[in-house]
C-alpha cells in the first residue's frame, strides 16, 4: 500500500482501473495493486478445511434453540455472533456444548 498526499484526478484513476486501486483508508488517501481473484486452485490444506467448515455450518443449523442459547449468551457484549463462536469452537475444538438426547428433558 502506498500513502498519497491526495487522490489523483478521476481521469488518472480511471486510466489505472484494473491495475491500481485508489481509495481512502482511515481518512488517508492510499493506493495499492488492484485486488485479484485467487482462482480455482487452492492448496491442499485449504481444500481439506472446506469439509470441516461445511460440517460446522450444517451442525449450527441443526442445533435446537436451547443448544444455541449458551453461544448466544457467550456472544452478548462482544463483536462476535453466536454462530461465530460455535464455528470457531467447532473448528478449533476449544468450545464444546452438547445437546441432550430427545428422551431426556432438562
Amino acid at each position: 500500500m502506498a500513502v498519497l498526499t491526495r487522490l489523483p484526478s478521476m481521469a488518472i484513476i480511471n486510466g489505472f482501473k484494473g491495475v491500481v486501486d485508489f481509495y481512502y483508508w482511515m481518512g488517508i488517501p492510499v493506493a495499492r495493486k488492484w485486488p485479484r481473484k485467487i482462482g480455482p486452485h487452492r492448496s491442499l490444506e485449504v481444500r481439506e478445511q472446506w469439509s470441516v467448515f461445511a460440517n460446522a455450518a450444517r451442525l449450527w443449523r441443526d442445533l435446537t434453540p436451547a443448544a444455541q442459547q449458551p453461544y448466544v449468551e457467550m456472544a452478548s457484549g462482544t463483536i462476535y455472533t453466536a454462530r461465530d463462536l460455535f464455528m470457531r469452537g467447532y473448528i478449533s475444538g476449544t468450545l464444546k456444548f452438547y445437546t441432550l438426547p430427545d428422551n431426556i428433558q432438562p
